[in-house]
């Protein structure tokens, strides 16, 4: 008998202490407003000022816009790399103003109307005196679009997002580290509609449904953002224009930003692209200016892109290439 209630209150004390444990860091968890924003897929979305909510016969529609898909055929296959940022801004406040970091960006796979992808959506490094935080978040995904006769088209997202947070500082006069993993899931709507001639409308409601569940850390829900866009389409010429209306969860990040991007081909070989990323204000310090050029041969693409802002009232470049290739 004495043992049994040795062994109770064993149990007990541990059950406290694992608790107390857990209880340490069972908190919100470290990340920022626009954690799981990601970027510009590929460097022609980039240069052209991150618009393609509308553009029909899209390869960067998985995350634009899914409908867009329900207008492609063949097979397709493409990644984005960003190969440089440079700022004199301190690395953190470059790692606030753009967590999606530099390296592999994108990398995916279109098969007619549906398409299976990896997307970087963060991977920053933060330090504030002794606390320093570490996020990688990225997502794994399947889109895919389908039209109907009059050519309204649905789309539809479904994403497993995966990723690690690390944590360290000190607490009063404790040190203390942690290293959490992440495992979730998203979901996103879209439709796209063709509003006159080569005129295309298309709405994206990302993260209808979306939670990271972090261990050590609550469970995080992701935030609601909204994407309308317009798209005049030619042969050899591209407008578009979006609306990006984002619902944080928490934070001061402007939430509305317009995205304005045109491309022309020189010839059928060769093009130039151009945009602009605005607030709602259209205010000229947040404004981000980007540009490019795509070369194509046969059925590959290289295209380059570069992007240009500020942080911090310092001057802040990102370069992106994108290489691509289609069987039809």
């Amino acid at each position: 008998m004495y043992f049994m209630k040795l062994k109770k209150i064993t149990l007990f004390f541990i059950a406290l202490f694992l608790l107390q444990a857990n209880i340490v860091f069972a908190k919100k968890p470290p990340t920022q407003p626009d954690t799981y924003n990601g970027t510009a897929p590929m460097a022609r979305s980039m240069a052209m000022g991150g618009a393609g909510a509308a553009i029909v016969l899209s390869q960067e529609s998985f995350y634009y816009n899914s409908a867009n898909l329900s207008y492609m055929s063949g097979a397709h296959i493409g990644a984005g790399v960003i190969v440089s940022r440079d700022s004199n801004a301190s690395p953190v406040q470059v790692a606030i103003a753009d967590p999606s970091g530099q390296g592999l960006m994108s990398a995916y796979a279109i098969k007619d109307k549906g398409a299976f992808y990896w997307q970087s959506l963060s991977d920053s490094k933060i330090s504030y005196g002794n606390n320093k935080i570490e996020t990688n978040i990225n997502a794994l995904g399947f889109a895919a679009g389908k039209k109907s006769e009059n050519g309204f088209s649905l789309g539809l997202n479904l994403n497993y997002l995966y990723g690690k947070i690390g944590e360290s500082g000190i607490d009063g006069s404790i040190p203390y580290a942690n290293i959490a993993s992440g495992n979730g899931f998203s979901m996103d709507m879209s439709i796209l509609y063709p509003a006159g001639k080569n005129v295309y409308f298309g709405m994206n409601f990302k993260n209808i449904a979306g939670f990271m569940f972090w261990d050590n850390y609550n469970t995080e829900q992701l935030p609601f953002s909204i994407r309308t866009g317009i798209a005049y389409l030619l042969e050899a010429f591209t407008l578009a224009i979006d609306l990006d209306r984002k619902f944080y969860r928490f934070g001061d990040l402007e939430e509305q930003y317009y995205c304005i991007g045109a491309e022309q081909y020189i010839s059928g070989a060769f093009c130039v692209r151009g945009g602009v990323t605005a607030d709602s204000g259209f205010n000229s310090d947040k404004m981000k200016y980007t540009y490019g050029f795509g070369i194509k041969l046969n059925t590959y693409e290289i295209a380059f892109a570069g992007e240009q802002s500020k942080i911090d009232n310092e001057q802040f470049l990102k370069y992106m290439v994108s290489l691509s290739a289609s069987v039809y």
